[in-house]
């Protein structure tokens, strides 16, 4: 009979920091996930489902190219034509706008649509769900929702096709809506989950190295964000974990052997359920900041911006919660042990990850000292900030904010 040592090995580890008094979710309302290399061929059914039951008209939303390009529609094309009424919005672009996201309403209100099928990543499903609430409210625009704290109350059902291994909104109640401006709001409501989600890595062989790198970053930061904010679980803590292995496994023979179907699979897999731990967990100080930059610069992508922000952010975030990162950052830094003095450490483990993925590892390239006071202004104004920042384990102030970005640039 075991004694008490693995107890006393548990209670002296992340899992002693844990509030075993706060009750969280363990499993909230969540789409239906269908994960696996053939995974689409389900959406037939899911389609022959929707005609049956009176959802027999589908807006379709893509961006210009992802949907081609990854061989999603010859194979979907042919299953909307057979089972319903379609029409197809592909002006979804990186970053998309309130603008956008009305203009894709208009065609659905056009054409009574049911529902909404997204075809792409992380952009194009939270379009799917903005567009998704606005058929539901016709007399509303998004800024009513994102903006002005209109309650949602309804929205039409959304089926979402993946096509990258990144964002982790298929998983999420979360949608982004930014306006053209400065500002980029957030929502969260259950009615935002998809009904179904369908992930098959076939659709992720196409992705350049860049993208897919700078998508499974993203997916890297939703895991540490989830499980170092205030009120991470323990599922939280156990997705991240799961989620960092496997993307310090796979990325680098996705990027040498792009067609690696396997790598795919665990890259997606990993997305999904670190999107999985922010929807309870919430995201905070990195995407704070790296919204700010993109309001700047909008041609860095996502991922790759919360990657050049991370080892400055790892660098302050590791005191306040050392065994956590230590267990999750070990199959890239196996020498922590979890104690707050060795936070240098494990930022330059992550700096030499990083390198080896071809991940940059700061902000110089993109912004300069003089920059700072506008990215600060930027945070400390935002709606998305003051939603994550409460979620930060440590005081997100004014200071803090311009010293993460300033370190960012010496990186």
């Amino acid at each position: 009979m075991a004694g008490p040592e693995p107890a006393r090995r548990i209670m002296g580890g992340w899992e002693g920091k844990i509030d075993i008094h706060k009750v969280f979710v363990l499993r909230p309302t969540a789409p239906r996930i269908t994960c696996g290399v053939g995974a689409l061929a389900g959406l037939d059914g899911i389609l022959a489902d929707m005609a049956a039951s009176g959802r027999d008209k589908v807006l379709v939303v893509t961006d210009a190219t992802a949907y081609t390009a990854s061989g999603a529609w010859k194979t979907i094309q042919p299953m909307l034509e057979r089972h319903v009424a379609f029409e197809h919005f592909e002006g979804v672009r990186l970053n998309p706008t309130f603008a956008s996201c009305e203009a894709a309403a208009r065609r659905g209100r056009d054409m009574q649509a049911k529902a909404v099928l997204a075809i792409g990543g992380g952009s194009v499903i939270d379009t799917a769900k903005v567009v998704a609430v606005l058929l539901r409210h016709p007399i509303r625009g998004a800024a009513d929702f994102w903006e002005k704290g209109v309650p949602v109350t309804a929205a039409a059902p959304i089926v979402a096709i993946n096509t990258a291994h990144g964002g982790g909104s298929e998983c999420t109640a979360l949608a982004m809506a930014p306006t053209d401006g400065e500002h980029r709001p957030a929502l969260r409501s259950p009615l935002l989950y998809p009904a179904y989600a369908i992930e098959d890595p076939a659709l992720t062989i196409s992705l350049p190295a860049r993208h897919t790198v700078s998508s499974t970053i993203d997916a890297m930061t939703h895991a540490l964000e989830a499980a170092t904010a205030i009120g991470a679980s323990p599922y939280s803590v156990a997705l991240a974990r799961e989620a960092v292995r496997l993307i310090a496994a796979c990325l680098p023979t996705a990027i040498a052997q792009p067609g690696n179907l396997a790598a795919r699979y665990w890259l997606m897999y990993a997305s999904a359920i670190a999107g999985m731990g922010f929807d309870g967990g919430m995201p905070h100080l990195p995407h704070a900041l790296e919204h700010a930059m993109a309001a700047l610069c909008a041609d860095i992508p996502h991922g790759e911006g919360l990657g050049m922000l991370l080892p400055a952010v790892l660098r302050a975030l590791y005191p306040a919660a050392p065994e956590i990162l230590a267990d999750i950052l070990a199959p890239i830094a196996p020498e922590l042990t979890g104690v707050p003095g060795e936070a240098r450490l494990a930022v330059d483990r992550l700096k030499e990850f990083f390198v080896a993925v071809g991940q940059p590892t700061g902000i110089g390239a993109y912004f300069t000292g003089a920059d700072v006071p506008a990215l600060s202004r930027l945070v400390l104004k935002s709606s998305l900030a003051r939603m994550l920042l409460p979620y930060s384990p440590i005081r997100a102030d004014a200071d803090l904010v311009a010293r993460l970005f300033h370190q960012a640039l010496e990186s």
